[in-house]
């Protein structure tokens, strides 16, 4: 067995791809119809062949989802936080949940919210 990717719904694609690719870096590998019921688009790392994030709009949505109780967050791991955090405030229409920050064990972390409100971890490991 081996993890494939994660999937939430979002209300506005065009907007969320905007964040994922321009903002947080990420290759949108590709955009699929579902009928005319949906459309999934799917995101990968740089440099990992396999997209390990797909986003379904449903094109009858029209209120945001809602994110619930269950959902905490996704994470990236990367080599330089500040630069990354300093990117994202330049880039702008990023809310940071928190800057960075460094936890008990040394790692270093900090938390935005995408468009849609899912949280996104970033981690810098010591």
């Amino acid at each position: 067995m081996r993890y494939v990717h994660t999937c939430y719904r979002v209300l506005d694609l065009d907007k969320s791809i905007d964040f994922y690719t321009n903002k947080l870096g990420l290759e949108l590998a590709r955009k699929t119809p579902i009928g005319d019921d949906a459309t999934n688009a799917f995101f990968a790392v740089p440099g990992d062949p396999e997209p390990r994030l797909e986003l379904t709009l449903n094109h009858d949505q029209t209120e945001p989802y809602e994110l619930g109780t269950g959902y905490s967050h996704v994470a990236f791991a990367v080599e330089d936080l500040d630069a990354l955090a300093d990117r994202l405030e330049e880039a702008g229409g990023v809310e940071f949940e928190s800057k960075p920050h460094a936890m008990g064990s040394g790692t270093r972390i900090f938390f935005v919210r995408d468009p849609d409100g899912y949280r996104i971890e970033f981690i810098e490991r010591a």
